[in-house]
């Protein structure tokens, strides 16, 4: 493969001290893994603690030419959000916004989220990574898919397959089927993408341009997603695809960073 992205890692203390990392420890797990680029967010701001969580993420991806950085919005912290999300408009290592429902504690189709949108992420032209699963009624893939058809003119990224880890793996095909939306994609960043076809048919669902590579990283690690990526039985034009080549559609401005394709 010509460059492995990894659009959903992340930076930060988890609650266990094996499943966190800086910027120099994040990068060492994509030099093992051969992933040649991530974009990381900050896993204490997914809780609401976004401006200790942003400034720091911004801080270490700001050394380290292999890291940019999606800074974390909340609709329950809206000033914040806004003062964040205003500074891609002179920091380039920001390149989308992450937003995480269940950690967060909102619902993606409630009234908070929704002026976040409006007055916040939308205009800012920066494309969305939010969680997605079927462990909470806050964000299941119908749920997302709906969300965003309200903003069309927004990318948005449906991560750990549309699925999570919890209930059924179907579910994301089965929702695209009954309501596909030409500005959303998926990551491959959650164990379902370990079982047995569960990649191969949300491929088949919504087609080799619409999933990108993802780890969840460093609460998985990185090299199992990899050795995935390069033993799935798909074609080599989708697997370049999955790498890297459709995430530049969804955030054109990776394009020639360090271990990006120009």
């Amino acid at each position: 493969m010509t460059a492995v992205i990894d659009i959903h890692c992340h930076l930060g203390q988890y609650a266990d001290g094996s499943m966190s990392a800086d910027g120099a420890q994040l990068c060492a797990l994509f030099r093992e893994a051969g992933i040649t680029h991530g974009a990381a967010c900050s896993i204490e701001a997914c809780y609401g603690g976004i401006d200790a969580g942003n400034a720091s993420t911004l801080a270490e991806v700001a050394k380290h030419d292999m890291l940019s950085a999606l800074v974390v919005a909340h609709p329950h912290h809206l000033e914040a959000s806004r003062r964040w999300v205003s500074q891609a408009r002179s920091n380039p290592k920001i390149v989308g916004v992450k937003i995480h429902p269940v950690l967060g504690n909102f619902d993606i189709l409630g009234g908070a989220i929704h002026r976040l949108m409006e007055e916040v992420i939308a205009p800012s032209g920066l494309p969305v990574l939010s969680h997605v699963g079927n462990e909470s009624p806050n964000v299941p893939i119908d749920k997302y898919l709906a969300f965003a058809a309200k903003f069309p003119g927004t990318r948005f990224i449906a991560a750990h397959l549309g699925v999570g880890v919890l209930g059924l793996s179907d579910a994301a095909a089965d929702a695209w089927t009954k309501n596909p939306q030409p500005n959303v994609w998926f990551d491959m960043g959650t164990l379902r993408a370990f079982c047995m076809g569960s990649v191969e048919r949300l491929l088949a669902a919504v087609g080799p341009d619409r999933i990108c590579f993802g780890t969840d990283s460093p609460l998985y690690r990185p090299t199992a997603f990899t050795h995935l990526l390069q033993t799935l039985a798909i074609p080599e034009e989708t697997r370049e695809k999955i790498a890297w080549r459709n995430l530049l559609k969804v955030i054109p401005a990776l394009a020639g960073r360090s271990g990006v394709p120009a």
